[in-house]
């Protein structure tokens, strides 16, 4: 499961819920009928949603009132991976980036993905080996393969790099 948000307040009298978002495209997440799950096994259809401020508000069919909406605060929303559309070759969702193992071009570990930051131009994945860590540019030139699968990563070692 891929969390995509967590309830962070509520809105309104009718059950509105605030939500922290932690997804790329809350259009599709978030569509009129599409059913989310909780950490529980617990599901919820999304009857509307709307963004404000950098917030999602979502009103779910299961949930007609403050009362309930409350119930619902600090809970994880998710969504299954098969829910997921397909990438393009070459993409990679940032659960698949997680966790992996990553090596230089010799094959010597240098550590694990522990963060991915997005700077606005591309991402940068923190890599942690021990007390270690450095950055690496998620780009073409710093990548030679990327296997999501076995989840490895190899990179093009260059001089201040790490």
């Amino acid at each position: 499961m891929i969390k995509v948000g967590t309830i962070i307040n509520t809105h309104g009298l009718k059950g509105e819920c605030k939500i922290a978002l932690v997804t790329d495209d809350v259009n599709d997440r978030f569509a009129k009928g599409r059913v989310l799950s909780l950490e529980d096994g617990q599901t919820l259809t999304v009857a509307s949603f709307r963004m404000q401020k950098g917030f999602g508000y979502a009103k779910f069919e299961e949930i007609t009132d403050i009362d309930q909406a409350t119930k619902l605060k600090t809970k994880t929303l998710l969504i299954s991976k098969e829910q997921l559309p397909n990438l393009q070759e070459g993409e990679y969702y940032y659960y698949q980036l997680m966790n992996c193992t990553v090596y230089d071009q010799l094959g010597n570990d240098c550590g694990q993905v522990v963060d991915i930051l997005e700077t606005g131009a591309h991402i940068v994945l923190r890599v942690k080996k021990e007390n270690d860590s450095f950055l690496l540019p998620f780009v073409d030139a710093f990548l030679e393969s990327v296997d999501p699968d076995s989840k490895t990563i190899v990179f093009k070692d260059m001089e201040g790099l790490r």
